[in-house]
């Protein structure tokens, strides 16, 4: 092999390699695996169900009493977007929120999953934050 049979064997060595070592770009998800109710509402809530309708997930607490919490964790999921339906009792009367959207955290941290914390500071006033 000559010196110019050489050079472009190393060429194509060289070439192979750069264009087989591009990187892969990995779809960062935002994941979550606890969902929280917490009751500042000044009331019992009863019966209360969180609902999402795309996908018939579902959670649901007997009662929540006033400044007190419902919790459950589950396996990891990742977070799609889905809006949320949260119905509840007060007294016998039923009341229903939604479709809710889950505020999205100000600094996304992919490498951990995230809760959702429902909070409930009064019969009208109703969020869904994620929180680590």
């Amino acid at each position: 092999m000559n010196i110019q049979d050489k050079l472009w064997c190393s060429l194509f060595v060289i070439v192979f390699f750069i264009v087989g070592c591009n990187t892969v770009s990995v779809k960062k998800e935002l994941t979550f695996n606890a969902l929280i109710l917490d009751n500042n509402s000044g009331t019992e809530l009863e019966n209360v169900r969180i609902q999402v309708k795309e996908t018939g997930a579902f959670l649901s607490c007997g009662v929540v009493l006033r400044g007190r919490s419902c919790s459950t964790t589950f396996q990891t999921r990742v977070y799609q977007g889905n809006s949320v339906y949260i119905s509840w009792q007060i007294h016998g009367k039923e009341r229903i929120v939604g479709p809710l959207h889950v505020e999205l955290p100000l600094s996304m941290q992919y490498e951990l999953p995230a809760r959702i914390v429902i909070k409930f500071d009064s019969i009208n006033d109703v969020t869904a934050k994620f929180k680590y």
